[in-house]
């Protein structure tokens, strides 16, 4: 606020405070005129900002640096704005490094560092750290700078209101909590991501010893991360005051989605155990889950990466279910069928902004229809005197979910949809703890098979990780 004040008083604008009004008027601009269905003059802000872009990357400075983040920030909510984030994104990691940001500037004992000007500095370093993580894990891409470069010390969680000169003293020590804690876990959480990305999906699993942590048993190591991210779970601040609750579902989120990297088929591990497999789909079934209360509730925010968990999400359940059967009769056929109508209606939704969401979900609606026929209909049967059976332990239905579903003839054959109130020719479930009993030999590998079938505008993958691949590479606009 203090400088939008300046921006107005001052008769020489700065480009430095001058792009950040403008661009964090353009991100702010942005997500109400998608929520509130207004017209914004969002490009307008963009486009003033990106006046004094040529001065931002020529700065060399730590605010120079806050408006390369705030360029990312808007890049990935607007991804028609043309800026390329992978490029964007080693060009922050080269400020961080060329500020030095990466180290601990406690250790120098320096006297003109304030601390003040040490939490700003941790701040911006663990920012450019996260979005590093995150673009590199959307992308399957390497990571741009390692963990063993870096002073990895995490800032306190002081709210903005006591981060000033004046206020910061001896006794910020004693953290509280604050809007802050938030932000230092979801810290930690890209530390967690570091890791699985080094030992899971490397591609070379020959490289030289000192280039990895010294992992003896995969299988191991992979259940010991399972408890550390179940233990970042648990401590997950609950109740922070002054801050929405959206923060905790998002915190949710992005635990499912660790959880989904983690579980997944990668390099490291390529073929599951059926444990780990069911595991990995019952966390798929509680994202889209997630994702869809928040979409309910008109609090999801558009955004690449919204695209890229969701599309992930929904694949690997797919994956799931070819490959293990058995699966589809832990959950209720009504929220198996909910879940990928959630997947194909946010997909919908942000692909009035970013086509590739709208190929994303051509690709889940091809996808997840042949896999509702091939359970409903041609090779399996709905057990009369099958036990129900119960969702797994990460699984709890939302409340009020449909129950009664029919074929929407009118947007393609044999794509299910909801009716709440419809009498037209109806196809009852019953009970909502309907069994599928499905045979597994009918399944072999149709999910790979199809995966190289005819997608319009698909060149053919053979596995989740092509799939998304082409998705996130063709355009990294």
């Amino acid at each position: 606020m203090e400088a939008i004040a300046r921006v107005y008083a001052s008769q020489e604008a700065n480009p430095l405070e001058t792009f950040q009004v403008y661009m964090v008027l353009a991100i702010a601009a942005l997500n109400l005129s998608r929520q509130c269905k207004l017209h914004l003059p969002v490009e307008g802000y963009h486009a003033s900002a990106m006046k004094h872009l040529d001065y931002i990357c020529n700065h060399g400075s730590v605010a120079s640096l806050q408006c390369l983040l705030l360029l990312m920030v808007y890049a990935l909510y607007n991804p028609s704005c043309n800026v390329n984030i992978w490029n964007l994104n080693y060009q922050c990691l080269a400020s961080v490094i060329d500020l030095g940001l990466q180290r601990d500037v406690r250790a120098s004992s320096s006297p003109h560092i304030t601390m003040f000007e040490q939490e700003m500095r941790t701040r911006i370093f663990w920012v450019a750290y996260t979005f590093d993580r995150t673009v590199c894990t959307m992308m399957g891409r390497p990571i741009g700078i390692r963990d063993e470069a870096c002073d990895l010390r995490f800032p306190l969680s002081i709210s903005d209101s006591d981060l000033s000169y004046s206020k910061l003293g001896s006794q910020t020590c004693n953290e509280t909590p604050s809007h802050m804690s938030y932000s230092v876990h979801l810290f930690g959480l890209a530390k967690l991501n570091s890791e699985i990305k080094y030992i899971m999906h490397s591609v070379n699993r020959d490289a030289p010893a000192y280039a990895l942590p010294a992992v003896r048993d995969i299988s191991t190591w992979q259940q010991d991360m399972i408890q550390s991210l179940d233990v970042w779970l648990s401590e997950i601040p609950v109740q922070v005051p002054g801050v929405h609750s959206d923060l905790l579902l998002l915190c949710k989120v992005r635990y499912h989605e660790m959880m989904i990297l983690l579980l997944r088929p990668s390099p490291g591990i390529p073929n599951p155990p059926d444990d780990i497999l069911n595991s990995c789909f019952q966390h798929g079934l509680v994202l889209l889950q997630v994702f869809g209360d928040l979409y309910a509730n008109g609090d999801l925010l558009y955004s690449r990466l919204v695209v890229h968990s969701v599309f992930l999400g929904t694949l690997v359940m797919l994956y799931c279910i070819w490959r293990l059967p058995w699966t589809a009769a832990k959950i209720p056929v009504g929220d198996l069928i909910s879940r990928f109508n959630t997947a194909q209606n946010i997909l919908s939704s942000i692909g009035e902004h970013w086509s590739e969401a709208t190929r994303s979900r051509d690709c889940i609606k091809e996808l997840s229809t042949v896999t509702i026929q091939r359970l409903l209909g041609t090779h399996s049967t709905i057990a009369d005197t099958a036990q129900p059976n119960q969702p797994g332990p990460e699984y709890q239905p939302s409340e009020g979910q449909a129950q009664r579903y029919q074929v929407d003839r009118g947007h393609g054959e044999g794509v299910p949809r909801a009716h709440a109130n419809s009498d037209a020719d109806p196809w009852s479930l019953g009970e909502t703890q309907t069994a599928f009993d499905i045979s597994t030999t009918d399944y072999s590998n149709l999910f790979d098979d199809f995966l190289q079938g005819d997608f319009p505008g698909w060149s053919g993958m053979s596995d989740i990780d092509g799939l998304m691949w082409e998705v996130f590479n063709t355009s990294t606009h």
